[in-house]
């Protein structure tokens, strides 16, 4: 165990597998107190199992990030066990690739709803209590496909990662005077289960590498804001 996020308290969402399961144990290993969030509650509950044998202080609450009350409720129950919120992850999101003519309607609103109005949601509960405190840090995950010309299959999961990639650094420009800073991490393509399992595939990066990310960008000094990181295996190509 480290130290570096002692006394910190982070909440993360999509906690239950991937990006958010890795950046939690990765925060639980450097003292910070967790919050943790995810729709799916067996997945989640093994998550928290784990991170408390980490040695943690940690919560788990399921939570759609398409519902405000849902969010609104674990950020409470998670502020009143631990105290005020000085990072929050936006972890949550799924991927759905389809040929242009086969996206269909519903396709487009599920994606925009969890990736877009999820990681909007999940600022909203949180971002005025930093406000408040004048301190915190927001990372928000898009996808290296947000820094692309694009690829096919790509024209509902690209779009949305632009969206978040521009409300990022559209908050951070807002947000930096009132103490909040705001990193996006546009990470390549990840072996986990956002693509349904993983696959042990050697040319794709793994969720550790983007907690790995998601712990430098936490552990700077308070002075030192980093608003963006974008990478992805050598061989990716982007």
């Amino acid at each position: 165990m480290g130290d570096a996020l002692k006394g910190q308290v982070a909440i993360i969402t999509g906690a239950a597998h991937g990006m958010g399961e890795a950046i939690a144990k990765a925060y639980a290993r450097e003292g910070a107190a967790l919050g943790l969030m995810d729709v799916q509650g067996e997945p989640l509950a093994k998550v928290v199992q784990d991170v408390r044998a980490l040695g943690a202080l940690v919560m788990g609450q399921v939570a759609d990030v398409r519902q405000y009350p849902e969010i609104e409720k674990g950020v409470k129950a998670f502020e009143s066990a631990f105290g005020p919120t000085d990072i929050l992850v936006c972890a949550a999101g799924l991927g759905i690739y389809k040929p242009f003519e086969a996206i269909s309607e519903d396709d487009w609103d599920t994606t925009f709803d969890v990736n877009v109005k999820g990681t909007f949601l999940s600022c909203k509960a949180v971002i005025p209590g930093m406000v408040q405190r004048q301190k915190g840090l927001v990372i928000t995950i898009a996808s290296i496909a947000a820094v692309m010309r694009g690829f096919n299959t790509g024209a509902v999961y690209g779009p949305s990662k632009y969206a978040v990639r521009g409300f990022s650094r559209y908050m951070d420009v807002e947000l930096r005077s009132k103490g909040v800073t705001v990193c996006c991490l546009n990470p390549g393509s990840t072996d986990s289960h956002f693509r349904g399992k993983p696959t042990g595939n050697p040319d794709m990066m793994v969720p550790e590498d983007v907690a790995k990310a998601a712990l430098y960008v936490a552990t700077q000094r308070d002075r030192v804001a980093v608003w963006e990181i974008s990478f992805s295996m050598i061989n990716e190509g982007w």
